[in-house]
C-alpha cells in the first residue's frame, strides 16, 4: 500500500496521506513520501495543491509506535523532522495555493502541516491538539511560530502547557481554519473552493505568498531548525522513553 496518493488533474494536485489505520499518523515511510510528492507537486506546476488524509483523519501527528521501537529516538526524530520542515518549506516556497482538507484529527505535526498551508477546510467533528506536552517533547513542524503569531503567545502558551483539545467552532473564530463543514459536504465545499480559486490570476499568486511569508513566516527556516534540535535533545533523553511507555499504558 502506497502511504502517500497522488493525483493531478486541470491544474489541482492532490496528495492523500495513506495510513488511515493509523489515522495518518507520520512514521517515516509517510513523511518521506509527502516530501517526495510535495517535490513532483511542484515541479508540475499546479494551481492548486490539496493536501488530505484518508479514512476521515487528516494526521494524528508523528507515531508514536516509531518513537517507541527506535534503539535511537533522538536520531529518529532529527530524520523525520527534518524530512517533515522540507514539506513545510516546499508548501510555503510554491507558487500554488495549497489547501489542507482536515476530517477527524489534526494533532501534533499534523496541526503544524495544516497551518503551514494557505488555506484550510475542515469536517466539523475535527479536533485540533498540539499534543507534544503530552510526550515531553517542544513542537515541530512549524507549530511553534505559525500558531503564536497567528492567536498571540497566551492562546499559544495556552494550547500546549494544558493540551487542549480545539473544536473547529473555536478553530474558525482563532483563524486556525477557514471553511467548516459538516463531514459528508467536505469534497462539495472543496470542489466550490477550488472553483472560485480557478478563476484568480494564478501568476500572482507566488509574489502573493512571498508577501505572506515576509509577513507572517519571516525566520521560518532559521525556526523549523531550532524546532528540529530541541525535539532531537529532548527524545535523546531517557525520560522521553519513559514518557512513551507511560502513554501507551494510559490508553
Amino acid at each position: 500500500m502506497n502511504v502517500v496518493m497522488e493525483s493531478f488533474d486541470a491544474g489541482i494536485y492532490t496528495i492523500t496521506l495513506n495510513r488511515p489505520d493509523k489515522k495518518n499518523a507520520m512514521d517515516s515511510a509517510l513523511l518521506l513520501g509527502l516530501n517526495a510528492a510535495m517535490k513532483r507537486a511542484n515541479e508540475q506546476s499546479p494551481q492548486i495543491i490539496v493536501i488530505r488524509g484518508s479514512g476521515k483523519a487528516f494526521c494524528a501527528g508523528g507515531d508514536l509506535v516509531e518513537f517507541n521501537q527506535s534503539p535511537d529516538p533522538g536520531s529518529s526524530i532529527d530524520e523525520m523532522a527534518e524530512c517533515l520542515h522540507q514539506s513545510i518549506m516546499l508548501i510555503r516556497n510554491t507558487g500554488a495555493i495549497v489547501i489542507a482538507v482536515v476530517e477527524g484529527v489534526a494533532v501534533g505535526a499534523g496541526l503544524g502541516l495544516s497551518l503551514a498551508c494557505d488555506l484550510t477546510l475542515a469536517a466539523k467533528n475535527t479536533i485540533m491538539n498540539l499534543g507534544y506536552r503530552r510526550i515531553g517533547l517542544t513542537p515541530d513542524g512549524g507549530g511553534s511560530i505559525s500558531l503564536p503569531r497567528l492567536i498571540g503567545a497566551k492562546r499559544f502558551n495556552e494550547l500546549y502547557l494544558f493540551s487542549a483539545n480545539v473544536n473547529m467552532t473555536e478553530a474558525l473564530a482563532l483563524g486556525l481554519v477557514n471553511f467548516v463543514c459538516d463531514e459528508n459536504e467536505i469534497d462539495i465545499k472543496l470542489a466550490e473552493i477550488v472553483k472560485n480559486l480557478l478563476t484568480l490570476p494564478m501568476e500572482t499568486n507566488k509574489r502573493f505568498k512571498d508577501l505572506v511569508n515576509n509577513s507572517m513566516f519571516s525566520g521560518l527556516n532559521d525556526h523549523l531548525n531550532m524546532e528540529r534540535q530541541y525535539v532531537k535533545e529532548l527524545a535523546a533523553h531517557p525520560l522521553f522513553k519513559e514518557r512513551i511507555t507511560a502513554f501507551f499504558k494510559g490508553k
